[in-house]
């Protein structure tokens, strides 16, 4: 399945011992995805994520590091496809984001 054209998107994370989760942030690169974040440019807030795509994207974040068990910050990545809003995740890391520093 080819995901060329598909933007990426990001949540920051952050989850304590008692399961109270936040979002820190989100962003997207002005770039499509297969450019590195690092060699992108950032946005944060996201700004072309309809407000059902930005709080569907949020609780499966949530979803994924309460699965995960993971606590302190954790950043998850996605591909979002602009024409049918389909998504995957791409990457999970159990840290913040450069990008977001």
């Amino acid at each position: 399945r080819s995901m060329k054209g598909w933007k990426e998107v990001e949540y920051e994370v952050v989850r304590d011992c008692n399961n109270n989760c936040v979002t820190v942030c989100n962003m997207e690169n002005f770039d499509p995805l297969g450019i590195h974040t690092g060699d992108s440019i950032v946005i944060a807030p996201s700004q072309t994520l309809t407000d059902s795509d930005y709080h569907r994207l949020r609780t499966t974040a949530i979803n994924v590091i309460q699965h995960l068990g993971v606590v302190g910050e954790c950043n998850i990545q996605y591909a979002v496809d602009p024409k049918t809003n389909d998504y995957c995740i791409i990457e999970v890391n159990a840290r913040l984001s450069r990008s977001s520093a």
